[in-house]
């Protein structure tokens, strides 16, 4: 089976408007050059998960420090070409689409599309069991049906990361089993990186690592 893809944070240091500070995370490689499939950020506050997750999926700039995927310093790279998932604080879909259409909603910018991918995408509303809710719009399904759209849409275009921020559990449930279903047979899915200010999330949940940011 594929092994995930390292991320590593080197003395990240986002700003936090909220509050107008910064909070700081270093996430390095285990030893032996382990991979590890679900690593938890624990922070203060949940204006500095979303900071942290911001900056490292390119939409807000970093203070300082690097992000790296694999061996490449996507740090000053758009979010487009970063090769990273992401899922925001209560999945962010657009109310105006439908759910296949939100899944979707970020394949639309490209020029092509490839096979493989048309196939993941039908692979994905297969094992997400998406399929009887393809044509309603997110006030129209459950809590739990619009997160598993927002998780489509986040790896849909077979992102090497997954970033989660502020996960609900009452709507994504232990996060394993959930992330387990945006696997195949050749990978066992993304490595994902979870920002959190409780571990309420991942309570469920055995991460790899549990790491705690600084303020």
């Amino acid at each position: 089976m594929e092994v995930p893809t390292i991320l590593e944070l080197r003395e990240l240091v986002a700003a936090v408007a909220a509050r107008g500070g910064r909070v700081r995370v270093s996430l390095s490689p285990l030893p032996d050059g382990a991979a590890a499939s679900l690593t938890v950020v624990v922070v203060a506050a949940a204006a500095d998960a979303t900071a942290l997750a911001r900056t490292v999926v390119g939409l807000a700039k970093p203070v300082s420090g690097r992000v790296m995927v694999g061996p490449r310093d996507v740090t000053d790279l758009p979010p487009g070409s970063r090769q990273l998932g992401y899922l925001p604080a209560g999945g962010a879909l657009l109310p105006h689409l439908t759910v296949r259409q939100n899944i979707e909603y970020l394949l639309w910018r490209r020029e092509s599309v490839h096979e493989i991918i048309r196939g993941w995408e039908a692979a994905l509303i297969h094992q997400l069991e998406l399929g009887p809710v393809l044509d309603q719009r997110p006030h129209e399904i459950t809590a739990q049906q619009r997160m598993r759209a927002a998780l489509a849409r986040a790896v849909v275009s077979l992102p090497e990361v997954l970033i989660m921020e502020r996960p609900d559990p009452t709507a994504t449930g232990p996060l394993r089993p959930l992330l387990a279903r945006v696997g195949s047979a050749a990978t066992a899915g993304p490595a994902t990186v979870v920002f959190t200010e409780t571990t309420a999330a991942v309570d469920d949940t055995a991460p790899d690592r549990l790491i705690h940011a600084v303020v």
